[in-house]
């Protein structure tokens, strides 16, 4: 093995505790940066469906079981939706995007500044800093901080309750006699964690405890004959059950079903009585992940040659590894489990960022130091490749086929103008930056600016060009031309259910086979909204009975809604003459 000379700026592991007013500032930087977008309308179901839960809370006092428009329960324990209610109860007692994606702004902030006070201490200030505009700079990480869900509370409380965890396991039962708080505050975080998300985060952290411990080459069993194991589990219980308890016994069946459905049912694969939703292959957390955390993922292979090679000093490597571990652990079970979700790869994204934190920091210049070097000279110069492709290859652009995603993204990019400049000029500086930085061997100014550059590209992607999609998928601006028209009279939709518009509509909106759509008098207007696909599911003997009132000109894979009055037998025979649609 080729060993030279350490990094000019790389130094051992030295834990540094930081000052408040730091980590302050730090805070209020991450809380600018995972705010852009957070106005952006909502779209699809998960989010609007989630605002109404909210507002159930805010408008009708549901605080034990919340329920949407269509009177479906909240299938999520509820302290996400507590906290965002009384957000939105502080501050005037609407429910909107602002309010309803508040707490997962201030829960994402949290954690990024966790990451950097924690690593700091344990891995080093360097690796910290690092980590931390890693952080901000992954589009997994950093797209999430602004959505109305349970996801970025849960990760945030389940990493402070994996760091208590930390001492306690490497320790064992001398430190936790001599601190007996510590399995007490890990505990209440636990179960803070399990009030967000459910018993998945006991699970989660004691998997990931024990492949650390099967890493350290100790046996996880023999943590089980300590105390204070099973202080954390019962504390975290205990606090679980402030709300499972009651919900269940007024709930009854109803409650009990989603609470097996949620908490066993989407880990059971269909065949075996699990839910059967969302069921994706095996590698597909993975991908996610990979995919997730870009740029950061072009590090993984000298990440796993520093450990290999030695080039990580003996100082840091418990503390990454015990990070590492919750990342492995979150693969592990979500790759088992039957349903995998893009959400469920966000508690992994902690642990990966001071992983590759710690490549710019190794004790030795080695193999490892030498590719990510070339890996990250290859993602800076990646743009001048895409140009040399169009100058030598012009025919050939042309011929690319988008999916209407992806077009839509490259008609937002075409309309970007000085943000699009200031990118090219961040990116030109970076790239003089590296390699500057490359020649005299300074891998912190190298991880920097890397990390910087990612921070750009995923605020280029959360400030303007999400929004911009949101903006032209969501039916928020078509809902005014069609409250204009419809005014008091019923507005119907071919079937099933959608979240989108009946939260901006401001009520559930029925499908065809809904008595109030089906059977509506004689003579009074009934309206439809429905997508080109959805037309083409119903029949020509009912479409020629829908007059066409308005368009949108929103994007989608059904094409844009239109709104359309059904005539008097029309709305009589809804069900029968959609048939295709509303089945």
């Amino acid at each position: 093995m080729n060993i030279e000379r350490p990094d000019t700026t790389a130094a051992a592991g030295r834990g540094a505790v930081m000052h408040p007013a730091t980590l302050a500032i730090a805070a209020l930087f991450a809380f600018v940066v995972l705010a852009q977008g957070i106005s952006a309308p909502f779209q699809k179901d998960a989010e609007p469906q989630s605002a109404e839960w909210i507002a159930s809370i805010v408008r009708d006092g549901h605080w034990l079981i919340p329920s949407d428009a269509y009177g479906y329960s909240d299938r999520k324990p509820p302290l996400f939706y507590w906290l965002s209610g009384l957000v939105a109860k502080s501050t005037g007692g609407t429910v909107d995007e602002v309010r309803a994606r508040t707490v997962s702004v201030v829960a994402g902030t949290a954690l990024a500044t966790a990451v950097l006070a924690w690593t700091a201490a344990n891995v080093g200030a360097s690796e910290g800093w690092l980590a931390f505009i890693f952080m901000l700079g992954t589009y997994g990480f950093a797209s999430r901080a602004t959505e109305a869900l349970t996801d970025m509370l849960m990760t945030f409380l389940l990493f402070a309750a994996y760091c208590g965890l930390a001492t306690l396991v490497d320790n064992s039962e001398p430190q936790a006699r001599a601190a007996p708080r510590r399995p007490i505050e890990a505990g209440l975080i636990l179960g803070l964690a399990v009030l967000a998300k459910g018993p998945v985060a006991i699970v989660l952290c004691a998997l990931a405890a024990s492949i650390y411990i099967l890493i350290e080459r100790r046996n996880p069993i023999a943590i089980l004959r300590q105390r204070w194991p099973w202080q954390v589990f019962a504390i975290a219980v205990g606090l679980g059950a402030v709300w499972y308890v009651p919900a269940a016994s007024i709930g009854g069946n109803k409650i009990l079903r989603i609470i097996v459905a949620e908490n066993f049912g989407h880990f059971m694969p269909a065949k075996l009585g699990g839910t059967g939703e969302s069921s994706r292959p095996f590698y597909f957390m993975a991908a996610r992940l990979m995919g997730g955390a870009f740029p950061m993922t072009l590090l993984i292979v000298p990440a796993a040659l520093a450990f290999y090679t030695g080039e990580i000093s003996a100082g840091k490597r418990r503390a990454v590894i015990w990070q590492v571990s919750m990342s492995l652990a979150v693969l592990l079970f979500f790759s088992i489990a039957s349903v995998k979700r893009d959400d469920y790869i966000l508690p992994a994204i902690p642990g990966i960022a001071i992983l590759y934190a710690s490549v710019f920091t190794l004790e030795v210049r080695g193999a490892a130091s030498k590719l990510r070097d070339v890996l990250v000279a290859a993602f800076m110069l990646s743009p001048i490749y895409l140009f040399l492709f169009v100058a030598l290859f012009p025919s050939h652009v042309p011929q690319v086929n988008l999916q209407s995603s992806d077009a839509a993204y490259f008609s937002i990019f075409q309309t970007m103008g000085k943000s699009l400049i200031a990118l090219e000029i961040a990116w030109l500086v970076a790239i003089g930056v590296v390699i500057f930085a490359i020649i005299r061997r300074s891998a912190i100014v190298v991880g920097v600016a890397f990390g910087i550059l990612a921070l750009c590209l995923s605020l280029f992607w959360t400030a303007g060009m999400r929004p911009g999609l949101a903006a032209m998928r969501s039916v928020k601006g078509f809902i005014p031309i069609v409250e204009d028209h419809v005014k008091g009279d019923q507005l119907c939709i071919p079937s099933g259910i959608n979240y989108e518009l009946s939260y901006y509509y401001g009520a559930a909106v029925p499908d065809l086979a809904n008595p109030r759509c089906a059977n509506a008098a004689a003579g009074k207007p009934v309206y439809l909204i429905a997508t080109p696909r959805e037309l083409d599911a119903m029949t020509l003997e009912y479409r020629v009975r829908l007059k066409l009132i308005a368009k949108s000109n929103l994007i989608g894979g059904g094409g844009p809604p239109a709104l359309y009055e059904i005539s008097p037998s029309g709305a009589n025979g809804g069900l029968k003459g959609a048939g295709g649609a509303a089945k």
